[in-house]
């Protein structure tokens, strides 16, 4: 009961970070079409090629305009 004790008080006073990611820029367009159409979803984008010119961003707001 101790050891679990001590463990807890380690484990709560080591350093934390939070890891994510943004899906946005990780979906390669390819997956992108494979995934949506294994899960019936339908993309506002036709082909590989219009995605890849959706995803040429100028600006930042270019990018949260997506």
């Amino acid at each position: 009961m101790r050891r679990e004790i001590a463990l807890d008080d380690f484990i709560k006073g080591i350093p934390k970070a939070e890891l994510h990611l943004h899906i946005e820029g990780t979906f390669e367009p390819e997956l992108m079409f494979k995934t949506a159409g294994r899960n019936n979803v339908n993309l506002k984008y036709t082909s590989i090629e219009e995605i890849r010119e959706a995803y040429r961003f100028s600006s930042l707001q270019d990018f949260l305009d997506l």
